[in-house]
């Protein structure tokens, strides 16, 4: 290193919108610290100032602040002394979809550009580890940089990240850090001193990086230009910007610069924290719920009827809602109670807003009508002698249709599609109840009926399409209760054991599988961000409490029955092992086999009063595992199973990480598949002569943080208590699992996507018989995660799992069909309707013309 070394100081602060104080105590502390900013902007104490890489922060200030602060800190913008963007919040990687982080994106770049300019720099200094395919979505937006500190485990402070596609971003690692507030401090020479002989054995070139700032705070009062100016001697210092600091290094950058690919979960240098997996898992079960929501139902339905009313701005508000989540000190759950009701409240209203989104896009194709005066098929107060089914996906449908329908009388019957053919549905549950409807032009009123939880069975629903379905006069098929304690399909039978465990046989191979579905729970004496067993550890097994309950019909059958846990209440006051007392938890479940589907449909509804625990079901796996295979953003990773935990963490120090992250499937080399909602940390454990999935399903502790855990040498936060944290209370998770060891791991992520967002049934009828014709794709291997309209056509987003090249070829009545990148910038045109992608490429499809208009 022949030329001068530099270091850049970028003032900046990084800004969590709620953590260990609620979201409106943060934004007034956050208009203090912009009071700060602005003046020593304006008085030059200052140069420039980068307001964490987010947007929901500025946001949060304009809602409050006078319009004589907004114009200066626009102002500000526009001189581009206060850098913005690129991101809408700095979101976790790992308990979000793919699609979240491209909208995250999306929206954080769009309104940075209409205050100014957005930073171009992949900034991502606090997140709890980095997803692969991060460098392929930077890259997508014209971003070809990066800055990381935690999951690291490079050697230099410079190197090439690379996603599985081959996209390659410059990274910069943060050897110390974000948080070096050092301009701050009294004792600054030595201070800087010190940071420079810490940081500079790790520099690639003659450029070094402070991040001068740090949680929640605010410059230092008084002439920080001139605190600069009086350092310098040896090491030049310079008030910088990332991106400047990005420009500078990448000039002198060598050829040789280390290459990482992949994920970044390394906790070898800092903490990655990895139980916020399943820290408050119904946050995650209820992020997912409106993931699925928006990408799986509200935007394609849009699409398909909204024509040209389509409801650009609602939505775009509803991605912004469901972001205000997704926070990494928000959706990991480790931030106090106050924080996490806040939460469920904008889950309540994202819900409410979502499910009123669809019923005007259904409104607006006429197949219901919220008037009496209005031109819709069905009006307010009839029932559901014709309803529709909607199949979201891209791809046609074939299987089990589920959902509710009332009728304004107890009757019998089957089901008439538009072509006439019959269906015999399965009744699951009936009651007698009121329906409510509150018509646009006339009085709300009640009106009485009976609900029918109906099941049935087609052979083809064609892709993103609306399928009426009559109610007629004729026969249905109820699940009778029946004698045994077992059910059974084609493909299996499951038998409940004595011991609270189920049996399964394989009827295929003959092959019998024991002990799956055991529930145990162990102390935890750690805290929202690591688990951390107690010295004195003890693990409790759920015993079956009575005989179940078993009903059967043609296709469907169903098993109930229920478990007692006894538990410690709690551990002892040195949090050493468990309090004398004991607690009983209840768990009930219900199973589920349908004819011609190779899953088991599970629902785990648990009535919690343990505290300081953590709550698996597990699942044997026949055999030795050596690895296993979960889906995050955009990509399916192959994972060694690390079956050898460690305790009792060295000073600042994590143990190994031994938990797994999954959106919504795991699968092991033997070809067992756990699918799920929200139940995100897994792990692979040992039963002697056979290995285990063991599933987290929920931890309960409660504090923030703490420093007394045997696998994380020191706090993570402020030590705060969070009783909430226990999950005391009822829950209630859904899966499903399925032995098939000849399914590609491609299709096994298409069934998990139409596992978690099923077709749908909807009151009304269609006008058109079926509204179809949007577009469909014919490869069962590649994965669709948008279908929604934007300015010039319609966006389809489509990602390839695999190693392999995966040919596509779209049936639709497009005129046109182009590759854009993330920002809609036309690549090239699709010519003859069919493409390739390449092996774990994220590729965007615009549909031009013709009905897709």
């Amino acid at each position: 290193m022949d030329n001068k070394l530099t270091c850049h100081i970028v003032f900046q602060t990084h800004w969590d919108r709620e953590w260990y104080l609620p979201f409106e105590v943060f934004r007034h502390r956050l208009a203090q610290v912009m009071d700060r900013i602005v003046s020593g902007l304006e008085t030059g104490e200052l140069k420039q100032f980068v307001l964490d890489g987010q947007m929901a922060a500025l946001e949060d200030y304009f809602d409050v602040c006078e319009g004589a602060m907004k114009e200066k800190v626009l102002h500000l913008i526009e001189e581009k002394k206060i850098i913005i963007g690129p991101w809408y919040v700095l979101a976790d990687e790992f308990l979000v979809s793919g699609e979240s982080l491209i909208r995250n994106l999306e929206v954080g770049m769009k309104l940075a550009g209409q205050y100014g300019e957005s930073q171009k720099v992949g900034y991502l200094p606090d997140t709890f580890g980095h997803v692969s395919q991060m460098p392929q979505l930077l890259k997508g937006f014209g971003i070809g940089n990066a800055i990381l500190w935690r999951g690291i485990q490079a050697r230099t402070s410079e190197f090439n990240w690379e996603s599985p596609d081959g996209s390659r971003v410059f990274t910069a690692f943060l050897r110390e850090g974000y948080y070096q507030p050092l301009l701050n401090e009294d004792n600054v020479e030595e201070q800087m001193k010190t940071y420079v002989e810490k940081v500079t054995p790790y520099a690639t070139t003659s450029h070094i990086l402070l991040t001068n700032g740090g949680d929640h705070l605010m410059p230092k009062h008084g002439d920080l230009m001139g605190r600069i100016e009086d350092l310098q001697g040896e090491v030049e210092y310079r008030s910088s910007t990332y991106e400047e600091f990005l420009a500078s290094v990448q000039a002198e950058i060598s050829a040789d610069l280390p290459l990482y690919v992949g994920e970044m979960r390394s906790n070898e240098h800092i903490y990655v924290l990895p139980n916020v997996l399943s820290t408050r898992s119904y946050l995650k079960q209820q992020n997912q719920e409106m993931e699925d929501e928006l990408t799986g139902y509200a935007e394609p339905l849009a699409v398909l009827c909204s024509k040209g009313k389509y409801p650009h701005r609602y939505l775009e508000e509803s991605w912004k809602l469901l972001m205000q989540n997704q926070p990494h000190d928000s959706i990991c759950g480790c931030s106090i109670d106050e924080v996490h009701r806040e939460m469920e409240t904008r889950t309540m209203m994202l819900k409410q807003r979502l499910e009123s989104i669809q019923m005007g896009s259904l409104s607006h194709a006429g197949v219901q009508d919220p008037m009496f005066s209005g031109n819709g098929a069905r009006k307010p107060f009839e029932d559901n002698s014709v309803f529709t089914v909607f199949n979201p996906h891209p791809r046609s449908f074939k299987g089990w249709v589920s959902g509710e329908i009332w009728l304004k009388e107890d009757r019998t019957f089957h089901l008439k599609d538009h072509t006439g053919k019959f269906y015999t549905p399965v009744i699951k549950n009936k009651r007698s109840g009121r329906h409510f409807a509150s018509p646009l032009d006339a009085f709300p009123d009640f009106k009485e009926g009976t609900f029918y939880d109906v099941e049935f069975y087609v052979e083809h629903l064609p892709g993103t399409s609306l399928s009426s379905f009559r109610v007629e006069a004729g026969e249905y098929e109820e699940l009778l209760e029946a004698k045994g304690e077992a059910v059974e399909n084609e493909f299996y039978s499951v038998e409940l054991s004595g011991d609270g465990t189920l049996v399964l046989v394989d009827k295929e191979t003959r092959r019998r599988h024991a002990g799956l579905q055991r529930f145990y729970s162990s102390l935890d004496a750690g805290d929202e961000y690591n688990y951390s067993p107690p010295v004195n550890d003890v693990k409790t097994y759920a015993e079956r409490f009575s005989s179940p309950t078993v009903r059967k019909s043609s296709g469907v059958q169903e098993m109930t029955y229920e478990l007692k846990l006894e538990t410690p209440a709690g551990l002892d006051e040195t949090r050493t092992g468990p309090s004398d007392g004991s607690v009983m938890t209840t768990i009930q479940i219900k199973i589920t086999l349908r004819a011609g589907d190779r899953k088991m449909y599970v629902a785990y509804t648990i009535d919690n009063h343990s505290k300081d625990q953590r709550l698996r079901v597990q699942y044997p796996l026949g055999g030795s595992t050596r690895y296993t295979y979960s889906d995050t953003a955009f990509d399916v990773v192959k994972r060694t199973a690390r079956k050898e935990e460690q305790f009792d963490a060295p000073k600042q120090n994590e143990v190994p990480v031994v938990v797994e992250p999954s959106l919504s499937f795991v699968r092991s080399e033997s070809g067992f598949t756990f699918y799920h909602r929200g139940l995100q940390e897994y792990q692979v454990t040992s039963l002697g002569e056979q290995d285990a999935l063991d599933i987290t399903l929920i931890r309960s502790v409660g504090w923030l943080s703490r420093d007394d855990l045997r696998t994380r040498g020191g706090g993570a936060g402020p030590s705060m208590e969070t009783p909430e944290a226990q999950c005391i209370g009822r829950y209630t998770f859904h899966a499903a699992f399925e032995f098939t060891p000849d399914k590609g791991l491609g299709r096994v992520a298409t069934d998990a996507h139409v596992y978690r967002v099923p077709p749908r049934i909807y009151p009304g009828e269609t006008q058109e018989n079926e509204l179809t014709g949007l577009v469909e794709f014919d490869n069962e291997e590649v994965q669709w995660s948008s279908l929604r309209r934007v300015a010039d056509g319609v966006e389809l987003r489509l990602w390839n799992p695999t190693d392999r090249v995966q040919p596509v070829t779209f049936k639709s009545h497009a005129e046109g069909i182009e590759r854009v990148d993330f920002l809609h910038e036309r690549l090239n045109t699709v010519e003859n309707a069919a493409d390739q992608l390449n092996p774990k490429e994220i590729t965007t499809f615009l549909l031009k013309g013709g009905r897709n208009a």
